[in-house]
């Protein structure tokens, strides 16, 4: 028994490391996968964001061309209303009416010179039925794309949940991250600020030990975008209370995926006061990210993300009514170094 024992004891110190390689092989793996898989994803929610604008542009040209053409028919029907009573009027009326055959004669020389302008209108009201049939196919014809588009993203996000899943599993929980995360959670109940929130995200040696090497061999890759979308109030700029901004605000569709901005080490994913949900991430050179107006939270305190690695999927309300327009939501991103928030585009050059 004894000797059993003593080999099991051997056998462990053997493959303890390798089956920690392994372990570690699997999950960077799982990264690159998700990292791919989100870059497809952003690729379609950037041609769904064009498709809509399209459609929007279609519907609004669509609108002015049918009520233009309510009034053009209007007008052309009153006029040849106007002709066919003339026409049906007996020469013999027209000699006894008041002004008789100089009034006829006069009648006449005008309807003469408005056969011209009439041609004209009813040629211009044939272009614009025909403009009108053109939009209103093409209007069909981007919604069914838009449509297949979307069932594709749809697709995409059940493989993406997979990955999502697989990843959590091969996560685990590291001792060393849960005691910080118990700190980190009171630490949020307690903070009256964002600042005071960041200056006490300290971390204890385990954890710091680990974050230090994981930021050594961390590639200074550039930042990007953490949802994609429209920049509706910029670094610096006032917002809809008239504050300066100290981040921006990403105009974007619901359901669309967000991601890492920069690689990093997950310091709190949950609520914050009137941030709503958020996420906090730790970069190198001192730097965090923060993402809020999130809805479902796909990553933990203490995760190591590589930038691109999906964080967050907003959710989606545009199934429960697919004919309504697309449904909009807001992210806000903040770059902060040693506290202070610092313009975004130090790190995410795209935005410069």
């Amino acid at each position: 028994m004894r000797f059993v024992l003593f080999l099991f004891f051997c056998l462990s110190i053997v493959t303890g490391p390798a089956f920690a390689q392994s372990h570690e092989d699997t999950l960077a793996g799982l990264q690159g996968e998700l990292v791919r898989a989100a870059g497809i994803i952003r690729g379609i929610e950037r041609r769904i964001g064009e498709l809509d604008a399209h459609l929007e542009s279609l519907s609004g040209k669509k609108t002015k061309l049918e009520a233009e053409y309510a009034e053009r028919r209007s007008r052309m029907a009153s006029t040849l209303s106007a002709l066919t009573r003339m026409g049906r009027t007996p020469r013999e009326a027209v000699l006894i009416r008041p002004g008789g055959p100089l009034q006829a004669a006069r009648t006449t020389m005008l309807l003469s010179a408005s056969f011209p302008v009439i041609e004209a209108e009813a040629k211009a009201f044939g272009g614009l039925l025909t403009d009108l049939e053109k939009t209103s196919r093409e209007l069909s014809e981007k919604s069914a794309q838009a449509k297949a588009v979307r069932a594709d993203l749809r697709t995409r996000h059940a493989d993406l949940t997979r990955l999502l899943d697989a990843r959590s599993a091969a996560t685990g929980n590291d001792t060393a991250w849960v005691e910080e995360a118990r700190k980190v959670a009171e630490l949020a109940r307690a903070a009256r600020t964002l600042r005071d929130f960041l200056s006490g995200l300290d971390t204890g040696d385990a954890a710091r030990a680990k974050a230090d090497a994981f930021f050594a061999a961390l590639p200074d890759d550039e930042g990007q975008m953490p949802v994609s979308g429209i920049i509706r109030v910029a670094y610096g700029q006032r917002d809809t209370i008239g504050a300066k901004s100290s981040g921006i605000s990403i105009e974007t569709l619901a359901g669309s995926l967000v991601v890492a901005p920069m690689g990093g080490i997950v310091r709190y994913a949950g609520p914050f006061r009137g941030y709503g949900n958020i996420v906090i991430i730790a970069h190198k050179g001192g730097y965090h990210s923060l993402i809020a107006g999130l809805d479902k939270i796909n990553v933990s305190e203490g995760q190591t993300i590589v930038s691109g690695e999906p964080i967050a999927i907003l959710e989606d309300l545009g199934d429960a009514n697919p004919s309504a327009s697309p449904v909009r939501k807001t992210v806000y991103y903040e770059l902060r170094q040693g506290g202070h928030p610092v313009n975004p585009s130090r790190k995410l050059p795209g935005l410069g």
